[in-house]
């Protein structure tokens, strides 16, 4: 279902409590990054008061519900105050917030409650948000929008309404206390402005679908992550506290290889994949860069840092080598061999311009140290051969997202997932840069962390949403060796997947090729062509859509060979169609072609057709010799052509219909053709001369009765009188 159920509500704001209380901890308030990380945690409280409205409403047991509310929150209490220590004061937690926003619910709807006491108890509830509260009533009022007030647009306008009236209140509360200071908060009248950040997540419980989601963790959850994320930041505030500003970042640093590494082992030991190459050359190139890096940052005089530049440069040529295969395999596209050679002559030169610069100075005009800041930091005038490699690597990036949109504008469910998963990736190392220049990283550089980003999503890319490539590489494994015809398409028909035989079948058919250019394969997909004779052999065609994930990411094509099968059901169709022994028609079947054709509006005539004399063979010369005699005209019915229908109705009597043929002289002719073909088949034998045949034709005509019975009783008629005339002769009816 489209949309975002409880479970993915609920990790936004764990995500965005955790940013808000890092930014706390470790981040100057009123810094461009304090700021944002502050904004993002402002999506935490609005949600969790979402879902307080959400379970009053739906649990089976309020009781049960405040009691574990209750339990929590005294859980917190020691853990909140470890880490926040007298920023609070004697304010409680969230969950105590939450608490008193699920009794006021539990008051209000309660039946047995008379209303005096409602409001006793509602006032009380009020009095101690207002004492002891974190948030001050808010989250009771939230909670009260969210179960109240009917409709989302509704409960918005009053969620709004409420928020900028908080917001309004503190403005001018602030600045009555420059005035009387009642308040020892010396906040400025803008401290608070980021507060307005509550309605942001309003655009996200937009999109609640009301599903449950996949509950990966456990109900409890967020109960115990609570506590659990204030200790380890406290202790963490601990440990940086007596650490410099550069340790801190080494050591940032040094956790990004790490993880870099244990990416390494994640696609290493992921399902065999056609990304999977690609991946380890991108995380490859990523390790370098940030082992580079941080080379760079721990170096301390110009040798080390030239090094450790010439490693990260080396990384990025090899890592824009790696996007562009990547970016291929996981959007099933085709890149021309001569773009990676392109891009590999393209690493060259930039590697060859860096290894030279100090005595051509081709890519840096000067290298030297800074000693200005927290660490001494490497310093490069730029020339032309740096602004170079910058516009190869925005070609190269530019030339992969085209391939990203185009794929995701062609593709839905999974195959989404992983382009977009790649879409992001090729984003990800230049978003770094953008953040040092707006200034919210004070100077440091922190491109390393882009890269690492990159590496996670297009080893998510691998192991979450890869398995249609897995798929058609355990094919290749399993199946290139067996009796079936096998090829893979994916949504857009492009072949990921054929073996052997179905080559062999098909003729040349090459990966990335769409199979519906060949008119015979789009039909078989498209179901129009069940069965298929290719080299005189008889195949089945089956379709079977390939779901991983709950999408179908693909289709397989099985080709059976059923020559065997088909040959033992033609022998059977014959057995239940055809008369054993003349091997044209049995009665039965046609009768019904014959009412099928005459149902459609099909005009001819039908031939009643008697051996005469046929009794003398059998007593002169043996049922032997009447069986050769009835196999001989048998054959001669069968070759008087496509129009002519012929049956054997029993003993030596038989049928034939002329399609469309209603004269009567082509009539005529054909009965004197057969009683001519006869009597030539049989010239030279022992009874040669003895049988002849007697031909009744009635005629169906566009006006007359179409009914099959009539049409047999007609010939049937005529037959009669030809056989009274003369023997070897015709009569129309």
């Amino acid at each position: 279902m489209k949309g975002l159920n409880r479970t993915q509500l609920k990790f936004i704001a764990i995500c965005g409590m955790v940013c808000d209380h890092a930014a706390w901890g470790f981040v100057e308030f009123m810094t461009p990054l304090g700021q944002i990380m502050h904004i993002i945690g402002r999506l935490t409280l609005p949600i969790m008061c979402f879902f307080i409205a959400e379970g009053f409403r739906h649990t089976s047991n309020i009781k049960g519900y405040i009691k574990r509310m209750t339990f929590f929150s005294v859980v917190a209490v020691l853990p909140f105050y470890l880490f926040f220590h007298e920023l609070y004061d004697h304010r409680q937690n969230i969950i105590f917030d939450l608490l008193l926003g699920l009794l006021l619910l539990a008051t209000l709807e309660n039946k047995k409650l008379v209303r005096w006491k409602k409001v006793m108890i509602t006032i009380g509830l009020f009095v101690i948000s207002m004492t002891v509260g974190g948030w001050v009533i808010m989250p009771m009022l939230y909670i009260l929008v969210f179960y109240y007030v009917k409709g989302f647009k509704k409960q918005a306008i009053w969620f709004c309404s409420l928020t900028v009236i908080m917001e309004v209140f503190i403005i001018v509360a602030v600045k009555l206390n420059e005035i009387w200071h009642f308040s020892h908060y010396d906040w400025p009248w803008y401290d608070k402005l980021y507060l307005l950040g509550f309605m942001i997540p309003l655009l996200l419980l937009r999109k609640y679908n009301g599903e449950k989601g996949k509950d990966i963790v456990g109900k409890y959850f967020f109960y115990f992550f609570y506590p659990a994320h204030f200790l380890v930041l406290a202790i963490l505030k601990e440990l940086v506290q007596g650490c410099t500003a550069y340790e801190i970042y080494v050591a940032l640093h040094v956790i990004a290889l790490l993880i870099w590494f244990a990416v390494i082992v994640v696609v290493v030991c992921a399902k065999p994949s056609r990304g999977q190459t690609a991946t380890l050359i991108l995380v490859f190139a990523g390790g370098m860069y940030i082992f580079g890096f941080l080379l760079e940052i721990t170096s301390g005089n110009v040798g080390g840092y030239y090094a450790a530049t010439v490693m990260q440069y080396l990384g990025e040529c090899i890592l824009m080598l790696g996007f562009t295969c990547f970016v291929a395999e996981m959007c099933h596209k085709e890149v021309p061999a001569f773009i990676y050679a392109l891009e590999t002559v393209c690493g060259m030169v930039i590697m060859w311009m860096l290894f030279t610069t100090r005595e051509n100075q081709y890519f840096y005009k000067y290298i030297g140290i800074s000693y200005d800041g927290p660490f001494p930091r490497l310093v490069l005038e730029r020339n032309w051969g740096f602004f170079a490699f910058v516009a190869y690597m925005v070609v190269v990036c530019a030339g992969c997202l085209i391939m990203c949109i185009q794929g995701m504008r062609n593709s839905n469910g999974v195959e989404r997932k992983r382009i977009l998963c790649t879409f992001i990736a090729v984003f990800c190392p230049w978003i770094p840069n953008f953040v040092r220049e707006m200034g919210l990283t004070g100077g440091y550089e922190i491109p390393c962390f882009g890269v690492m980003a990159a590496e996670i999503l297009v080893g998510m890319a691998l192991t979450k949403y890869g398995y249609f490539d897995s798929i058609a590489l355990a094919g290749e494994n399993a199946l290139n060796h067996g009796q079936e015809g096998i090829i893979v398409i994916n949504n857009h028909h492009i072949i990921t997947y054929f073996n052997e035989r179905m080559e062999k079948m098909f003729g040349h058919i090459s990966l990335k090729q769409d199979a519906y250019e060949n008119e015979t394969l789009a039909d078989i997909f498209e179901g129009k062509i069940k069965n298929l004779e290719i080299k005189d052999r008889m195949y089945e065609m089956r379709v079977e859509p390939l779901n991983e994930g709950g999408y179908v990411q693909g289709y397989m094509l099985w080709m059976f060979d059923i020559t065997e099968h088909h040959e033992m059901m033609l022998k059977i169709s014959d057995l239940a169609h055809k008369d054993a022994l003349t091997k044209i028609y049995n009665r039965n079947y046609f009768t019904t072609l014959l009412k099928e054709y005459l149902g459609k509006g099909g005009i001819g005539s039908l031939f009643m057709i008697d051996l005469d004399h046929f009794k003398q063979i059998n007593d002169r010369f043996g049922h032997q010799a009447g069986d050769d005699i009835l196999e001989k005209f048998g054959e001669i019915l069968m070759q008087q052509g496509e129009d002519v229908i012929a049956c054997r109705i029993g003993g030596d009597e038989f049928c034939i219909f002329y399609k469309e043929a209603i004269d009567v002289k082509e009539l005529g002719a054909l009965a004197e053709k057969i009683e001519k073909d006869f009597q030539s088949a049989m010239a030279g034998e022992k009874y040669a001369g003895i049988v002849s045949a007697s031909f009744g034709i009635a005629r169906i005509l566009e006006m007359t009765d179409r009914s099959f019975e009539k049409l047999y009783s007609n010939a049937d008629k005529a037959l009669y009188v030809a056989k009274n005339r003369s023997k070897e002769s015709w009569y129309i009816l």
